[in-house]
């Protein structure tokens, strides 16, 4: 193993791979996988594969004996989530110091059965977002890994508390009626929900007690500045670290703080010793900042270029606890004030503007997002690095590019050196940055690369939110619209079709805005809503894109206008209307070229075209369709238009054909971890089972897939609903009442990776080269 160089997927595939001299294309040629999926595995991007894609990896290597067995074990560990779950506890780069009593107090109480609820509370900078990490994290165990991280310090908003609920408890699609999917997805689930920095979206907090009450088996640790002063609520007041009785090194090593203070310090300056003059040194430093985490921590930042004398004689002069903020705050939070006013008075002008500027930002940023923001573009890397030696800016290592971050404390002091001039400069800054960068992503939607842009579009999440709010309230439609437009399609994928919607529709009552603009707001809030089954809104929304677009001459918002009224359509069975408005919108589309809208254009037309029973005019649409969106590289809507291809088979009965397309697509989706995808091709092949007279595999395979329809949250498109439902209904019928029960319980059971292997038991060949 030593020579393999680890046990990961990652580990493994590089070695076999490098060992067998193929490149990465090369293999993933050979094991007719993507390039892509060898990429992320290998750089750790993707721990598992699905059981289909490791046999076909394993095939092309030649492993044989323990390195095939190795490799298998690897690649199948279990995902308890689907992938899009963003839940995972933060792994803090220090270990916790003093704080075990607090800890453990906070676990007895939460392994009570008369608690439920529990606020730690404590001024900024007392360390209560690091002491519910560690309590999460040392809990893990007991609620059998369902503990779900909830950071809401870049959320300015209480009505979006609820979405991030739901996203980290894995309800990837949120529908209208949040709290019902929140608590389903937890339902007779033992369960731990972390809910860190609270205190400014208190308006959430009944939403939180409703969830609470409807699910009896969950605990919920909250951390907040204030409780949320709801019913069942137990506190924890956070203090701080206990300082040194004495001035001697014994007393400094026992000292909760004296100990934070030398490992920090010692981080930039290894050669500190604790000596009798450095103890006495240590200890004045601690007791002068009463204790308080985040200020030693600030403090012993300077360790690097200042020594302990001159330290400690700054904060003599500068650290005045009774004049650093108003007095009617409490007195650590006078002093937290000080404390980074302090660092702040230590650094230079240009490092003072860029400080104050970065308070703009929310969730972090990227360095090209900080030139764009800075006043002074071209001078950024300096000021930054020597904000990141002061302990005022945090990198976050794991993110490639690399992303940049401040602890909400220190972000609300930088905010307030910001004149209203300046505030309102950074801010149109920000505003323009993250309205390119939603173009630019947009541009690569259906592209091989959207993947890519669809999770840095997550990453800057808060800072879109922050830019669509400061636009709609200075009342730029213009901005609002064209930011909300470009985004909307990452709504849809990411989930967030309730948060969507409000904010186009926000957008789109403040005004006309710009023609293009406009209609491409209109065009995703008809989407939205007809995801989210709102039919009649969608049908409005449609008919004001359809008016807009008799005065606008472009051949892509007609399109639009006539794709929603087709989809309309399709929803109420009248499909003679859609079809004849889908061949309309190819129509406009051809003198364009071959491009995305030709794709879903041609997909619409075929699907209207199956349900016409027209098994012909089906397949040369989806067949061009396909062609189409392997040209521009969207594999997602390839396996779509793949999936309506084997249905258009089933016209005819021709079984053979479908299953081996139908199945194709499952490993299409399986392969991209596309979940939503793979729940559609799941339903499609227990339709197609069933047509094979397979009526207990086509119910466990049903069941299956109802359970990952719920996890979604999205209800299928009515008329696919309705065709699978014809081949359900048909093998239900044929079938013992009490065996289908049974059947469909036990798929009711699966996992998505179990429901995968279960569906590809059932192929009767491997996937197919196109």
């Amino acid at each position: 193993m030593d020579a393999v160089g680890g046990s990961t997927l990652g580990d493994l595939l590089k070695h076999h791979r490098a060992a067998a001299g193929l490149t990465q294309e090369e293999l993933a040629e050979r094991a007719e996988v993507s390039a892509r999926t060898i990429s992320d595995a290998e750089r750790g991007l993707r721990t598992t594969i699905y059981r289909d894609t490791a046999r076909r990896l394993a095939e092309a290597l030649g492993l044989m004996g323990d390195d095939l067995a190795r490799f298998e074990r690897a690649a199948r560990a279990r995902r308890k989530l689907p992938p899009q779950i963003r839940s995972e506890i933060p792994v803090p780069p220090t270990p916790l110091i003093g704080r075990d009593h607090e800890v453990d107090q906070a676990r007895n109480a939460l392994s009570s059965a008369g608690v439920r609820l529990l606020t730690l509370t404590g001024p900024g900078g007392i360390g209560k977002t690091r002491i519910a990490i560690e309590i999460a994290a040392r809990m893990r165990p007991e609620f059998g890994g369902n503990v779900f991280f909830v950071p809401l310090g870049g959320t300015d908003e209480a009505s979006l508390v609820l979405s991030e609920i739901a996203h980290a408890v894995g309800v990837t699609w949120t529908p209208v009626a949040l709290i019902p999917a929140i608590v389903d997805q937890l339902r007779d689930k033992k369960s731990l929900l972390v809910l860190d920095t609270f205190e400014h979206l208190l308006a959430a907090a009944p939403d939180v007690a409703e969830i609470m009450a409807s699910v009896p088996t969950l605990h919920i640790l909250v951390a907040s500045r204030e409780t949320l002063r709801i019913r069942g609520e137990h506190e924890i007041s956070i203090p701080t670290l206990g300082t040194p009785e004495a001035s001697s090194p014994e007393d400094v090593a026992r000292s909760p703080a004296g100990l934070l203070f030398l490992e920090r310090a010692r981080a930039v300056n290894p050669d500190l010793v604790l000596d009798d003059v450095t103890a006495g040194m240590v200890t004045a430093i601690t007791r002068r900042l009463d204790g308080l985490p985040l200020a030693l921590e600030l403090a012993a930042a300077r360790a690097k270029h200042v020594p302990l004398p001159t330290l400690l004689d700054q904060l003599e002069n500068k650290l005045t606890v009774l004049t650093g903020g108003p007095r009617d705050l409490p007195k650590r939070q006078r002093t937290m004030r000080d404390t980074v006013g302090w660092s702040f008075d230590l650094l230079d002008p240009q490092e003072r503007m860029l400080f104050a500027e970065l308070s703009v930002f929310a969730g972090g940023w990227t360095l090209d997002a900080a030139t764009a923001v800075h006043s002074e573009p071209s001078a950024v890397l300096e000021p930054l690095s020597a904000l990141l030696d002061k302990s005022l800016v945090r990198r976050e290592l794991k993110d490639d590019p690399p992303r940049y971050g401040m602890l909400d404390v220190i972000r609300e002091f930088a905010g307030e050196q910001l004149s209203t001039d300046a505030r309102r400069a950074t801010t149109q800054r920000h505003t323009a940055f993250f309205t390119s960068l939603a173009q630019r992503a947009e541009l690569e939607l259906g592209t091989a690369t959207q993947d890519r842009w669809f999770h840095a579009l997550a990453a800057d999440q808060e800072n879109f939110r922050v830019a669509l709010r400061s636009s709609i309230n200075a009342g730029d439609a213009e901005t609002a619209l064209r930011l909300a437009g470009s985004l909307w399609q990452f709504w849809r994928s990411h989930g967030d079709l309730t948060e969507g919607r409000a904010w186009l529709r926000e957008g789109l009552a403040l005004g006309a805005g710009s023609t293009p603009d406009r209609a491409k707001a209109l065009w995703g809030a008809a989407w939205l809503a007809y995801h989210q089954g709102n039919y009649d809104e969608a049908e409005t929304l449609g008919e004001d894109l359809r008016i807009l677009s008799r005065d606008a001459k472009d051949p892509v918002i007609v399109r639009n206008a006539l794709t929603v009224r087709g989809m309309v359509a399709m929803a109420h069975e009248r499909f003679g209307d859609a079809r004849a408005l889908f061949d309309q919108a190819v129509d406009l589309l051809r003198p364009l070229g071959r491009n995305w809208l030709l794709g879903t254009s041609l997909l619409n037309l075929g699907s209207a075209c199956v349900h016409q029973r027209d098994a012909e005019h089906a397949r040369t649409c989806l067949e061009e369709a396909r062609t189409v969106y392997d040209q521009v590289g969207d594999r997602h809507f390839s396996a779509r238009a793949t999936v309506q291809l084997g249905f258009a088979f089933m016209i005819d009965d021709d079984l053979t054909p479908a299953t081996t397309l139908i199945f194709e697509s499952l490993r299409a989706f399986a392969e991209l971890d596309d979940t939503w995808g793979a729940t559609e091709a799941l339903e499609a092949i227990a339709a197609v089972v069933a047509a094979r007279g397979l009526a207990g595999a086509a119910a466990r395979l049903g069941g299956a897939a109802e359970t990952l329809r719920s996890t979604l949250s999205v209800r299928p498109l009515p008329f696919d609903a309705m065709w699978t439902a014809s081949f359900m209904d048909r093998a239900r019928a044929s079938t013992d009442p009490a065996t289908w029960s049974s059947a469909w319980n036990e798929g009711s059971s699966m996992g998505l990776d179990d429901a995968i292997e279960l569906a590809l038991s059932h192929s009767p060949t491997p996937a197919s080269k196109r």
